[in-house]
């Protein structure tokens, strides 16, 4: 019996012209695992390479997507590792049982029509296809144009004071890991970053689920 499933799908940006010396796949494998083991209670199927620069994974709710979609986010800039990603979050059909030990031997319309976003996404630049199957998805998609307008501004060179904010907004904290030696330098720093802002899209978005 066919049956509507929250399904998450991405894939590597521009993976032909990240430098191989920098052994993007492990790392990318390595994503993959820290994800399902952090929200195994929330999987339905774990997120899964299939194509070598993509990953699918279906989850058991709309809110969980997003938890997951913001996780990876914060682990890559976390990591500094040199990839970023693009996703499809869809809500559809799957004709096929759900593999509860890997992602495949599934189909279905909704798992088509999340791997046709992607290549969608690659053709106009955008980073999200939203499909929900909601009132919301005009609101989410406009939410996360605004959340990568954000992210766009962050350079790689910056991820480790990025996550140290995103994980401890303290100043004190931050000068004690010798990222900064005065006050002022963070709260500077951050107000670059649009720290505050990021952390309110993200809210918004997670409030809107």
């Amino acid at each position: 019996m066919e049956q509507g499933y929250n399904i998450i799908m991405a894939d590597i940006i521009s993976s032909r012209q990240i430098n191989k010396k920098d052994d993007f796949m492990r790392q990318f494998k390595e994503l993959t695992h820290l994800v399902n083991d952090e929200f195994k209670n929330q999987i339905l199927s774990p997120l899964t390479i299939t194509l070598g620069d993509e990953f699918q994974g279906i989850v058991k709710g709309p809110k969980s997507l997003f938890e997951l979609l913001f996780f990876l986010e914060e682990s890559i800039i976390a990591n500094q590792y040199p990839f970023k990603l693009r996703y499809s979050l869809v809500y559809g059909e799957i004709d096929t049982k759900i593999n509860e030990e890997i992602a495949y031997e599934m189909y279905g319309p909704g798992l088509t029509m999340a791997r046709e976003a992607l290549k969608t996404l690659k053709e106009t630049g955008d980073n999200y296809f939203i499909h929900l199957n909601s009132t919301k998805d005009v609101q989410l998609s406009l939410c996360m144009k605004l959340y990568q307008s954000i992210k766009s501004d962050w350079k790689n060179s910056d991820y480790k004071i990025i996550s140290a904010f995103l994980e401890n907004d303290d100043y004190k904290n931050l000068k004690k890991m010798g990222l900064y030696k005065t006050r002022s330098g963070p709260w500077k720093k951050r107000k670059t970053l649009r720290i505050e802002e990021y952390n309110i899209i993200k809210n918004i978005i997670l409030n809107i689920l």
